[in-house]
Parts: structure tokens; sequence; C-alpha cells
């Protein structure tokens, strides 16, 4: 084993908060992709009825979620980061739990929604890090964290999908709560958050943090921009399932095929994420935005076109690569631009950022794959990665102020 006892903390608490969160998202990502079908479990079995659903329920966190991450962004500026991310997940282990139990969509939109509510644990470990790492290194340590939120997938639909057609998606919910109290009792034992780590700001609130993003105009465009990718990335997935259906899956392997097609993207990104994060500390954050957007959107509108769903795992691998770029590297943007005495609350209101994404994407790619079919919900997302690719052309708007 390498010794880490030389290791500064701050590296020490990356090492502890990976493993967390890895294990946090095989245990999400078991379930997460394969909600269309359980959807269709609960009684849902018309296809544009389920497909409105689908969005319904994969953007149920993100209702409350937008209000309530950044809220406890600010209480852990006041009370403590790692008392925020034990908070989460224990929240995250109970709503997952509890969905288990759901006999009815509406029960499981209410639990989705609850999840919102009171978990927030992504957001939770990113305010720790980019509160306690040098400003030198947070693009690398952003997006190695970051590369957990891909990894965990990797794992994780490629069980889900082989226990979900075994058991059933039901069964599943309760291996989910259990790796989350896992994870959880790792923080607890193992991150270390000095005094000198956290000083309180009494003045942390939610209202001034807003005031101040407002205010700073950079900060301002990196929103709108983490908006606009977040949205990008999970645009297509309430109704991923049922396209990969259409092009010729077979129905008895459909959750193994999804889930493989899930990890194959999560398993580029967790490769490159190391690569694009050195990248940006290095030669400056606009052209690694510039050049991952153009490619992945390129690389998402072409899986509109595919004549069998083969076909869709090379484009999946190439938009892995290059999607592994985009938030992280906006994340350690705009860290970099935000004071640390209320850092955790102003990523706070960026995570909220990816959350409002996460909200509006699937609604929209839900109403509209019902109406005007699955192949526009594809191209729309590669659109939304061109007017990124449009709007980060000033490099200067994400490098440090000063």
């Amino acid at each position: 084993m390498n010794d880490t006892s030389a290791l500064p903390l701050w590296k020490k608490n990356l090492r502890i908060l990976w493993a967390a969160q890895f294990i946090a998202m095989i245990a999400m990502s078991a379930c997460l992709p394969f909600l269309p079908l359980f959807v269709r479990d609960l009684g849902v079995n018309d296809l544009q009825q389920a497909q409105q659903w689908s969005g319904l329920i994969a953007a149920g966190p993100f209702f409350l979620s937008i209000i309530s991450v950044p809220f406890w962004g600010s209480l852990g500026d006041k009370y403590g980061r790692k008392l925020m991310i034990v908070r989460a997940i224990v929240g995250l282990a109970l709503a997952m739990g509890l969905m288990g139990l759901a006999q009815n969509v509406w029960q499981l939109l209410f639990l989705r929604m609850l999840q919102g509510a009171i978990s927030g644990f992504i957001a939770s470990t990113l305010a720790f890090v980019s509160s306690t790492t040098p400003k030198q290194h947070s693009g690398y340590a952003i997006a190695i964290l970051q590369s957990s939120v891909s990894a965990g997938p990797v794992v994780g639909s490629f069980i889900g999908g082989i226990l979900s057609d075994a058991v059933g998606v039901r069964a599943v919910f309760i291996y989910v709560a259990i790796a989350c109290i896992i994870s959880s009792i790792i923080v607890m034992i193992y991150v270390h958050e000095e005094k000198s780590q956290h000083t309180a700001n009494k003045n942390a609130s939610l209202l001034n943090n807003l005031r101040y993003v407002g205010s700073m105009p950079a900060l301002r465009t990196l929103v709108l921009l983490i908006f606009l990718v977040q949205s990008a990335i999970v645009f297509f997935s309430p109704v991923l399932p049922f396209y990969i259906e259409q092009l010729g899956a077979p129905h008895n392997r459909l959750s193994t095929i999804t889930g493989i097609f899930v990890g194959i993207g999560g398993l580029f990104s967790v490769t490159f994420a190391s690569y694009w994060g050195k990248r940006s500390d290095r030669k400056g954050y606009g052209k690694t935005i510039r050049l991952a957007a153009i490619v992945t959107g390129t690389a998402t509108i072409l899986q509109a076109f595919v004549p069998h769903y083969i076909w869709l795992f090379p484009l999946r691998a190439i938009a892995g690569i290059f999607t592994a770029a985009l938030i992280p590297t906006l994340y350690a943007a705009f860290s970099k631009n935000s004071p640390a005495e209320n850092r955790a609350g102003l990523m706070g209101i960026a995570s909220g950022a990816t959350l409002f994404g996460n909200l509006i994407a699937p609604i929209l790619c839900g109403w509209i794959a019902s109406y005007w079919g699955i192949h526009i919900a594809l191209i729309l997302p590669g659109i939304l990665m061109f007017i990124v690719w449009i709007g980060s052309k000033k490099e200067e708007q994400y490098e440090l102020n000063g």
C-alpha cells in the first residue's frame, strides 16, 4: 500500500471523499438509470404517459434541492462542512430506501422530491473540497472528486442492470440505502476538518451569497454555463431505455444494456478526469470548455441517427471523454473566483445551477419525446453544447480575477 502519512490533509480528505462518493454513486446508479422501467412496473403502461412520468420522476429531487442545496451550503460555512456531508448521505439513504416501498408513481415522485430536500451529498463534498484545497490545485482536486460521479455508474449501472433484470428494481433500492449508510460511516471516521480549515462565518446566508454572485460578472457567466452543460448532459436520460429498445435491444436484457451504455460513458470520463483537471490548471478554462463542448455536442447529435443500438456505444465513449472536462472545469473556475470565507455557500449556488439543469432538462425531454419524438430529444442537448461553445469564446471570463 502507498504510505499516505506524508500527504497533506487536503489530499487525504480528497481520497476518502472520493471513495465515499464512489460508493454512493454506485448505489444511486444501481437504480436511477432504470427508473423509467420502474414507472412501467408501477402501472404506467402507455408509452407517451411513461415518457412524461419518467421526466418528472428523473427531475423530482431537483424541485426542492435548487433551494435546499445552497441553504445547506451556507449552513456548512457556519457550522462545518463535514457535518453537511454526513447529513446529506444519511438523508439520501433514507429517501432511497423508502422508494423501494413506493406503490404508485405519485409516491415515487414524492420520495424523489424528499430526496432533493434532505440530501445534496455531491454538492456537500464539492463544497468541502473546494474550501480546503489550495487554489493552485483546485482544478485537479475537483476533477478527481467529480470523477467518482462518473466512476460510480461504471460499476453501479452494470450491477444494477443485472440485479434489476434478475430480482426487479424494487429490491435494488434496499441495497442502495445500505451502501449509502456505509459511505456515511467512512466519512464520519476518516474525514478530518481542522479548525484552520473552517472558521465559522456568522454572516453567511443564502441571500448574501446570491447577491455576491449577482455582482460578479464572471460568476454569473459560469452559473449560466453550468446550467446549460448539465441540462445537456442529463437531457436524454428519462427516455434512454425506450430509445435503446426502439433500436432493437432485446426486451429481457434492456436494463443490462442500458446499464452498460451508461457505464461506458462513466468509464471514459473517469479515465480522462485527471488529464482535464491538470490541463485546465495549466492552460486555462476557456480552451478546455470550448473543445469539450463542441466534441460532446457533435457526438450527442450523431446518436440520433444511428441505425442500431450497437452504434450508440462508440459515440457514448467519445462523449464520455470530453464530458469529463466540462462540469469540473466550470466548478474549478467558480471556486477560484470565490472568497474562502463563504466558498461553501457559493459553491452551493454553483451546485444549484447543476440541479436546476437536472430539474428542467428531464421534464422537457419527457414532453418533447412524447410529442415530437425521441430523435428530437437527442438533437436538442447537442445544440445546447454548441451554445456553450459559443458562450465560452472569451477565455478571460474563466480566469482568476487578479
